[in-house]
C-alpha cells in the first residue's frame, strides 16, 4: 500500500511539474507585448482546459487511449512553447516527435501498470516501503533541481536544440557544478520514480531517456562550442556532463 501511495503522490507531483513547465512558458510569453498576444491567451487557455479534462477523465479513459492523449497534449504544448528567432540548430527534421515518443514511453513504463510485461514486472531488489520513500524523495529532490534551473536559465531556455539571436552562456547557479543540470534534475527524478516501481520497467524508463538527453546534450554542446568557443570550453573544463564535477 505504501509503495502504491507513494507512485500516485509523485504522479501528482509530475503532472504539476509538466503544468508548470509548459504554463509558465506561455505565460512569458503572452506577457510580451507583441502581435498574436490574443492568440497565445488562447493556446494558454486551450491547453489548461484541455489538461484539466485529461487530469478529471485519467479514471474514465483507456490507458492506451490517455497516453496517446497525453503525447498529442506534450507536443503540441512543446511546438507552442518554442524560444523566439534563433539563429543555429542542432536538429534534424523530426528529432523533437521522436524525442516526446521516448518521454511518452519512458512514462508509460513508469505509471502503466500493463507494461509490467515478462521480466519487465520483476522486482528489482524486493523489499519493505524502504526503497519507496528513498525513491520519493530522490524524485522530489530531481524535480527541484530541474526546476530551480529552468527558473535559473530564465528566457534561453527551448525545448528544441537551437540557440537564440541573443543568447548568452549561463555558467552561475546549478550551471557552475554541472552543465545540463535540468536534464539531471529530470532523470534523478524518473530514477526515483522508477525506485518507487521497483520493477525492471522503471530501470528500462530511466535507460531510455539517459540515451536521449546524453544525445541531446550532446548536440548542444557541439553548437554552444561553436558559439561561444573559448567560454565553453572554459565551462567545459569546470563542470561535470551530467553529474557536478568534485573540485579538489
Amino acid at each position: 500500500m505504501m509503495r502504491e501511495s507513494l507512485l500516485h503522490l509523485i504522479g501528482y507531483c509530475w503532472l504539476a511539474f509538466g503544468a508548470y513547465w509548459v504554463g509558465t512558458n506561455l505565460r512569458r510569453r503572452s506577457a510580451s507585448p507583441a502581435p498574436g498576444d490574443a492568440k497565445r491567451r488562447f493556446r494558454l487557455a486551450f491547453l489548461g482546459i484541455a489538461f484539466a479534462v485529461l487530469f478529471l477523465a485519467r479514471h474514465k479513459i483507456p490507458p492506451p487511449v490517455l497516453i496517446i492523449l497525453s503525447l498529442l497534449w506534450g507536443g503540441l504544448s512543446l511546438y507552442w512553447v518554442s524560444s523566439g528567432p534563433s539563429t543555429s540548430s542542432g536538429e534534424f527534421r523530426f528529432y523533437r516527435v521522436l524525442r516526446l515518443l521516448i518521454l511518452g514511453v519512458t512514462f508509460a513504463l513508469l505509471f502503466w501498470d500493463q507494461t509490467a510485461i515478462g521480466i519487465l514486472g520483476r522486482a528489482v531488489v524486493p523489499g519493505g516501503a524502504g526503497l519507496a520513500i528513498f525513491g520519493f524523495a530522490v524524485a522530489l529532490i530531481g524535480l527541484a533541481i530541474a526546476l530551480w534551473a529552468r527558473i535559473h536559465l530564465g528566457k534561453f531556455w527551448s525545448d528544441k536544440v537551437v540557440l537564440r539571436e541573443d543568447h548568452q552562456l549561463i555558467r552561475s547557479g546549478p550551471y557552475a557544478s554541472m552543465r545540463h543540470p535540468i536534464y539531471s534534475g529530470v532523470l534523478l527524478g524518473v530514477l526515483g520514480t522508477a525506485l518507487i516501481v521497483d520493477q525492471w520497467r522503471g530501470l528500462l524508463a530511466f535507460a531510455l531517456l539517459l540515451a536521449n538527453y546524453t544525445i541531446k546534450a550532446k548536440r548542444e554542446e557541439r553548437i554552444l562550442a561553436d558559439r561561444f568557443r573559448e567560454e565553453f570550453q572554459q565551462h567545459q573544463s569546470g563542470t561535470g556532463f551530467l553529474l557536478p564535477r568534485l573540485r579538489g
